[in-house]
């Protein structure tokens, strides 16, 4: 156990220290991004662009979104594709796939596939409502019988399972590998939530969305030469950012004293998980003042240790948690 701690200590990537044509290694790469028209998706695809022979799929539900990003990335000089997707619907995960390598195909003359994936698909959830009612109400159908949310679960969850398993399957060019425990130079980075490992009250939809997509992310990851996977795994745990899915909360958030993370250093990450072929199995919180390794592994404490020195250097808000008068 101490050889995997330190081994795993070593492998704690730096992002304060940017590593030198890590994004320059993405030249002549493709990139397809779930959730791609808005907020983190559409940073990652913008900023992947710019590097020369690129090609990119914004994959999203928002059509309209969708083909006006297309529109405006292609008028400067850029190699992009929307395709509309429900990533909860798996027919419609593989005509993604489908609709992806065709247009590579047809626009490159070759035998291109996907490069890196990145999985932003989301959305914000309404409050868990727990409020009791009388059970003759009940009984007597007086009341409306309404199920809780649950649309952030199947879009984070469902959607990223079916994402990254059609990717491997079919999006990526694995079959070419001689045997599937081959390294190969192709990435999936999968976005959570720094919900993901505090969590957020009454927020359940979202909060276990959110641990889902943590949970995911660690079924993935390579435990050795036995099981090794051809692809790098890594995860971005956003703290508060200003977004289009989150705006309305922003004077609410500020006035709480939050510090929101800058959405520029959630696109400097995920270009750093795609460029640098050394970081796999890495998870990085996004608060204000950059990027960090969250140590989501042994030699971190699964992101404790992260945590307490983002907390008390006051960047992240302690959790509200219920504490007994009887147990003082």
């Amino acid at each position: 156990m101490d050889d995997t701690r330190e081994a795993q200590r070593v492998l704690a990537v730096d992002f304060k220290t940017p590593l030198k044509n890590a994004v320059e290694s993405l030249q002549g790469k493709t990139l397809l991004v779930t959730g791609a028209a808005s907020g983190f998706g559409e940073a990652i695809v913008t900023a992947f662009t710019k590097q020369p022979g690129t090609a990119a799929i914004i994959a999203d539900r928002d059509m309209a979104r969708g083909q006006a990003m297309e529109r405006t990335l292609c008028e400067a000089g850029c190699s992009v594709k929307f395709v509309e997707v429900d990533v909860t619907d798996w027919s419609s995960v593989t005509r993604l796939f489908r609709s992806a390598l065709v247009w590579l195909r047809e626009t490159y003359k070759q035998d291109r596939t996907i490069d890196h994936i990145v999985t932003c698909a989301g959305v914000t959830s309404e409050n868990l409502d727990v409020t009791p009612v009388q059970p003759d109400d009940f009984l007597d159908q007086k009341t409306e019988s309404k199920p809780p949310a649950s649309r952030s679960i199947n879009i984070s969850i469902t959607g990223s399972l079916y994402t990254i398993t059609a990717a491997m399957r079919y999006g990526m060019g694995l079959h070419k590998l001689e045997d599937i425990a081959t390294r190969s130079d192709k990435s999936i980075t999968m976005l959570s939530s720094m919900a993901g490992f505090s969590g957020m009250h009454l927020q359940s939809d979202y909060t276990a969305s959110k641990w889902g997509v943590r949970g995911l992310f660690r079924s993935l990851l390579s435990g050795g030469e036995m099981d090794a996977s051809p692809v790098r795994f890594n995860l971005i745990a956003p703290y508060f950012v200003a977004t289009p899915l989150t705006e309305a909360w922003v004077p609410h958030l500020q006035n709480m004293g939050i510090k929101l993370a800058d959405i520029g250093d959630v696109e400097a990450a995920a270009l750093r998980f795609m460029g640098d072929k050394l970081i796999d199995g890495r998870a990085a919180g996004i608060w204000q003042g950059g990027a960090v390794d969250l140590r989501d592994d042994f030699a971190g404490g699964f992101g404790s240790s992260a945590m307490s020195e983002g907390v008390d250097s006051g960047v992240l808000r302690q959790p509200t948690t219920w504490i007994s008068k009887a147990r003082m």
